[in-house]
């Protein structure tokens, strides 16, 4: 059940007038509800995989309890060690297991030892690895006293599967969202406006944008040997239009699906895009997800390897860049892997690790640089930096399409041939162009708004309405169909 489908909005209709008109007086209610329309919610992709949702979810809740009803140090940290293995055992076993098996009987192939590769034949379970990151945050944040753990079983299940956000995010942890499920939710008109205006305008990037988007980079990916490099190249920069909207476009819809319900969640996306680096465009890229590998991964990894080195330098360099470098590389090779079993991912990741680690490394000379110029010539620099960090990003997405390393290459090879500058291969439509351009440039007008929608008092009522009924119309008349979302598969 899509957010875009007429399925989906019949089933939250039903949510929303049950939830406001017939519970509101009753919190307990309201979330008992919500945590049973989200299995329903959740059960309609696959009612198997709803039973491991509630596994997993009892885990976690349970491994709470017991961290937090211990107060042994030893103690807390074998139950949390062993609440992490059960999460990251779950995910590895679907998601990552026939990967590591087949890496690892290639790898002895290579020596000369010949094994026979034992796989399982799994389904990849929709937002495992979203659900699962929500349970590690979890008990992470209990074992750090961030959180007291949730005694009510009914508010600690909701945390986990809030069905709004259960499928790709935003990976809204407990500590911010449990607060929001315990308070009693009043109905807030100008809040859910705000929702329905958010979701309309993540409409719009799905369906005008994203699907259009999809139907002409799958060509030009499919079909990258007869293509020209200038056919090639204008692939490469949809793809990355297309991922944007896509993911943007679900967080969007999501987060205003939230905001009709009463609960604000975190902010997602802060045209990325248009971010001066890669370290800003790392502060406004799936916000959410970048978070929970700072904060779970990156800190831990760079305190756990500043507490093993003394001295100055390590290996030559800085202790401190020594410490920045590993920790970014660890992060990003699972940032890479979280999107999924295959080299390209972990391609893509270090592709972003290395620009994040020289960016680390120009940062302080390049402010001194900056310091000394006329403001002519420094604006030259950081529009070349921007530049730079947008061709990056676009050789980045370049890997994280392609099924394997070669074909990532090929299709780079064929960027670079002779042919770059010619057209032999299929043109996006007129309507995919403007739809992009319109987005962008409503994007970089509203920039300093949430979304692009969120239009204030201080516009004319005739201007916004104008707005408003033009986007639903051509989400109407231009809607690329019923395609699902891209961060479903992971």
């Amino acid at each position: 059940m899509l957010y875009t489908s007429a399925e989906f909005a019949l089933f939250f209709s039903f949510v929303f007038l049950l939830y406001w008109l017939v519970l509101k007086k009753s919190l307990k209610l309201q979330n008992l509800f919500l945590l049973v329309a989200g299995y329903f919610f959740y059960g309609l992709w696959s009612w198997k995989f709803l039973l491991l949702l509630m596994a997993v979810s009892l885990v976690n809740w349970l491994t709470g309890l017991l961290i937090a009803g211990s107060s042994v140090p030893a103690r807390r940290r074998m139950i949390l060690l062993a609440g992490l293995l059960i999460n990251a055992g779950t995910l590895g076993i679907f998601k990552y297991y026939n990967f590591f098996i087949e890496g690892f009987v290639s790898s002895m192939t290579a020596m000369g030892l010949h094994l026979h590769a034992l796989t399982l034949d799994l389904l990849l379970p929709v937002g495992i690895s979203f659900y699962i990151f929500v349970g590690i945050s979890y008990i992470m944040d209990v074992y750090r006293c961030k959180l007291d753990a949730e005694k009510r079983i009914i508010p600690a299940l909701l945390s986990f599967s809030f069905f709004p956000v259960i499928l790709a995010g935003p990976v809204e942890r407990p500590v911010s969202l449990l607060p929001q499920i315990k308070a009693p939710r009043v109905f807030d008109s100008d809040l859910a406006v705000d929702g329905i205006r958010q979701f309309v305008w993540g409409l719009f990037m799905k369906m005008v944008v994203a699907n259009n988007c999809s139907v002409f980079t799958g060509k030009v990916f499919s079909d990258r040997g007869t293509m020209s490099g200038g056919s090639l190249l204008l692939g490469a920069v949809f793809f990355a239009v297309q991922i944007y909207a896509d993911f943007s476009g679900y967080s969007d819809m999501a987060i205003g699906i939230g905001k009709l319900l009463g609960f604000r969640i975190r902010r997602n996306f802060a045209f990325p895009y248009f971010a001066g680096d890669i370290a800003e465009f790392w502060r406004r890229w799936n916000i959410s997800l970048t978070g929970w590998f700072r904060d779970y991964i990156f800190l831990p990894v760079a305190y756990l390897i500043s507490g093993k080195i003394r001295g100055a330098r390590f290996l030559l360099i800085k202790t401190e860049l020594f410490i920045y470098i590993m920790a970014i590389t660890i992060t990003w090779t699972f940032t890479g892997l979280w999107h999924g079993a295959n080299y390209t991912f972990i391609a893509w990741g270090w592709i972003h690790g290395g620009l994040l680690i020289l960016y680390h490394i120009i940062r302080k000379p390049k402010q001194r640089l900056l310091r000394r110029m006329h403001p002519v010539p420094g604006f030259m620099l950081r529009a070349t930096e921007y530049v730079l960090t947008m061709v990056v990003v676009l050789v980045a997405w370049i890997f994280f399409k392609s099924a394997s390393i070669h074909q990532a290459f090929d299709f780079l090879s064929g960027i670079c041939s002779p042919s770059e500058t010619e057209m032999a291969g299929p043109l996006p439509r007129i309507e995919l162009v403007v739809a992009s351009a319109v987005a962008f440039f409503l994007e970089y007008l509203r920039r300093n708004s949430e979304f692009p929608l969120q239009l204030g008092k201080n516009i004319p009522v005739i201007a916004r309405w104008a707005c408003y009924y033009g986007i639903v119309l051509v989400i109407v008349f231009f809607g690329g169909g019923q395609k699902v979302f891209l961060y479903f598969q992971f």
